[in-house]
């Protein structure tokens, strides 16, 4: 049997695809906690499109790269807060990732800016 701890799905749409994913994982028997990988504009288009995907998953990934491209930039900053707030809240772990400390692959210290995005990504 293969040991795997977690499992990223790409591009889930809703709960549903997470569910389905559980499913084939358990079925090849795996029993790694799902992580959702959001990044498609439907998922976070509502309240309830938001929590229907948190509640499905065991972690929950702000794929910022993906989803600032399917919402834009300025539309993320609020949309990484409420998918951050809400997790928490419903108890799941959160990982936001994409161009996160960037410039530290080929500088020993962050920018300002950097910084100032972590702290807002915890915070």
């Amino acid at each position: 049997a293969i040991q795997v701890d977690y499992l990223a799905i790409s591009f889930p749409r809703n709960g549903e695809d997470m569910h389905y994913a559980r499913r084939l994982a358990r079925d090849a028997g795996l029993e790694a906690m799902l992580v959702a990988k959001v990044e498609r504009a439907e998922t976070v288009a509502t309240n309830e499109s938001i929590d229907d995907i948190i509640l499905a998953s065991d972690v929950v990934m702000v794929a910022r790269g993906d989803l600032g491209v399917e919402i834009g930039d300025p539309e993320l900053i609020g949309v990484q807060k409420k998918l951050i707030r809400r997790a928490r809240s419903l108890n799941r772990i959160v990982i936001t990732a994409t161009q996160m400390m960037e410039s530290m692959s080929t500088s020993p210290m962050p920018t300002r800016a950097e910084v100032m995005d972590v702290a807002n990504a915890v915070l």
